[in-house]
């Protein structure tokens, strides 16, 4: 491992990647006075920046942190209600997420994130059984134990040059890095800690000494347990993480697999109060495997093709003559809205009593769809789905709608799909509305615009008067 490589990759990381952590971290690492006098210094550092600010009080806010339920709504309560420890590690925690999702972040940095969160809620977990006052400083070692490879992954490209990094096999990342490197994503890891200051917890957890402290063994577990849960919670891979759960939380493995099923339930939760809607279908739950993001080149925007939009709208146009079925009307709409117009992440949901469940799914991204697309639309339930199928017709959710209607994406929703701007058109046979077309471009770095719009329109209602004419030709026949 060369040192020379070591420190280059360490000021290109801190100073160009994650400049802005160089000052404001390091200044909130030096309050190191009076808790009384701290507290105060803090709440400064924080208030000098709005966007902070926001985020500072909507964590403070969470279930994770306000139990009471009374709202929290200065940065001098949320530094008192919380303390200093805890207040130091959401800031630290903020920071570098704002850092490192600032530019549209690739699929890895992602999954490095939902990774991290999933760690440090395993993490922070496993320590509150033993020792409360750690839960903070474990929490944010596991959250960053992969910073070296998040910060990497901000700059550099996923081409086939740097594909080996993200290789499942030991032997062939270590060679990877030591080739492409010259050193280790742990180390980089490491000197960035040191550097920012972020604390001996981090530093030893990378490294762990012959005789771990219960802090070290939690933020090791709960690394581990984050990766193994990816490959399904009755794999080998977690069977072997559970063994040191049972024998760090003295409990059996079945209680053992029980406690982190709840905790990656909380992990999402968790990910969505830091404003980070995106990691949530990245994390697994109870019930789920978490989406599969493919360690392949950098997927790039998706291009529409209006030649065959026009060929498949044709079809469409002569279902009834050239006796096609429901089932390929369906297909071919996503097929066109995908390929043809352009939109990365397309479904087909079918309204089902209370539920509105996806049927027909492309894209990217979308694989866990089939299981977790399975929305309340009931009375007591306000979503984009639901205000789509009150109105009926087809509606364009922006931007701007994601920030003036929060009310709108409920957890349950965003958990699924993330935030992001996107079309719904909801489908109505005669005069019953069944189903709702939704369509969105992911992060993909496309955006919406009003062409996309109306040709997601187009196909929308092409389908629906295919059905129609289908539907009326069924209803003559069984008259006859």
């Amino acid at each position: 491992m060369s040192q020379a490589k070591l420190n280059s990759w360490v000021k290109k990381l801190s100073t160009q990647n994650l400049p802005v952590l160089n000052t404001v971290v390091v200044e909130i690492n030096k309050l190191s006075g009076s808790e009384e006098a701290d507290a105060n210094r803090l709440a400064e550092i924080i208030l000098k920046d709005p966007n902070l600010t926001s985020h500072v009080l909507k964590v403070a806010n969470s279930v994770q942190y306000n139990y009471s339920k009374v709202a929290i709504n200065t940065v001098s309560r949320a530094v008192v209600l919380i303390g200093l420890k805890g207040m130091r590690a959401i800031c630290i925690s903020l920071l570098v997420l704002e850092s490192l999702l600032k530019n549209k972040p690739k699929d890895r940095v992602m999954q490095l994130i939902a990774q991290g969160f999933h760690a440090a809620t395993q993490a922070r977990n496993l320590i509150s059984r033993v020792d409360e006052q750690a839960e903070e400083e474990v929490f944010i070692a596991a959250l960053l134990f992969n910073l070296g490879e998040m910060a990497f992954w901000t700059s550099e490209a996923v081409d086939e040059k740097n594909a080996r990094l993200m290789s499942d096999d030991p032997a062939e990342r270590k060679e990877a890095m030591d080739v492409i490197l010259g050193t280790s994503f742990k180390a980089i890891t490491r000197e960035l800690a040191k550097s920012w200051s972020l604390g001996e917890t981090l530093e030893q957890a990378l490294y762990p000494p012959s005789s771990p402290s219960k802090k070290i063994q939690a933020i090791v577990t709960g690394e581990r347990l984050s990766r193994a849960a990816l490959y399904g919670w009755d794999s080998p891979q977690i069977s072997k993480v559970l063994g040191e759960v049972a024998r760090f939380s003295d409990i059996s493995e079945e209680q053992a697999l029980k406690l982190v099923k709840e905790n990656s339930d909380k992990a999402a939760e968790v990910a969505l109060s830091y404003g980070v809607s995106e990691a949530c279908p990245l994390i697994p739950t109870s019930t789920r495997k978490a989406a599969v993001v493919d360690n392949k080149p950098e997927s790039k925007v998706l291009k529409g093709d209006p030649h065959l939009q026009l060929n498949i709208l044709r079809e469409l146009a002569s279902a009834t003559s050239d006796r096609l079925d429901v089932n390929m009307i369906f297909q071919m709409v996503v097929e066109g809205m995908h390929r043809g117009i352009g939109l990365e992440r397309v479904a087909i949901a079918f309204i089902q009593g209370r539920k509105l469940q996806a049927k027909y799914i492309l894209g990217e991204g979308t694989t866990h769809w089939r299981e977790a697309f399975n929305l309340d639309i009931g009375p007591y339930s306000e979503n984009i789905f639901t205000l789509a199928i009150e109105k009926g017709g087809s509606h364009w959710f922006n931007q701007e709608t994601i920030a003036t209607s929060p009310h709108l994406y409920p957890d349950s929703m965003v958990t699924v799909l993330g935030k992001f701007p996107a079309f719904v058109s909801v489908m109505q046979i005669e005069n019953r509305k069944i189903a709702a077309f939704y369509a969105d471009r992911w992060t993909f770095g496309g955006k919406l615009n009003k062409e996309l719009f109306e040709s997601f329109k187009h196909f929308a209602t092409q389908a629906q008067t295919s059905l129609n004419v289908l539907s009326q030709s069924r209803s003559k026949k069984s008259a006859k």
